[in-house]
């Protein structure tokens, strides 16, 4: 995993956009392959490059419990994306953001848990 959780979205979601314009580039120059058209593709990349633009406007913390705080803020920010988006694939895109915050978040927390548990035992 990445530095912290913030990093690990950024990444993914940056690396997702990469992946969808390299389909859309062999989608226009004539390969077919199943799933989504070039367009629908291009708009997916666009929405994964909006997730990572929300990600980049977050302060950056030292404080994990910040980071968490901040991230779990974007989970509804993320759902009216998906709520207004018009086209399946790319309210899947902010669905997926939404649920992939939560799942870091929650393993975050998880592991601040475990060291404040290790930290109580020592004596």
């Amino acid at each position: 995993m990445a530095d912290d959780a913030r990093t690990y979205l950024q990444q993914r979601f940056t690396q997702d956009a990469q992946q969808l314009r390299e389909r859309v580039a062999q989608l226009r120059a004539g390969s077919s392959m199943p799933g989504p058209d070039a367009a629908t593709s291009d708009a997916m990349a666009n929405a994964c490059d909006t997730v990572v633009a929300m990600l980049d406007a977050l302060p950056t913390h030292d404080d994990v419990e910040l980071l968490i705080r901040d991230l779990l803020a974007l989970v509804p920010v993320l759902e009216r994306h998906a709520q207004n988006a018009k086209q399946p694939p790319v309210r899947a895109v902010f669905i997926g953001a939404a649920t992939r915050v939560r799942e870091v978040t929650s393993a975050e927390q998880k592991a601040l848990q475990a060291e404040d548990s290790a930290e109580s035992d020592t004596p």
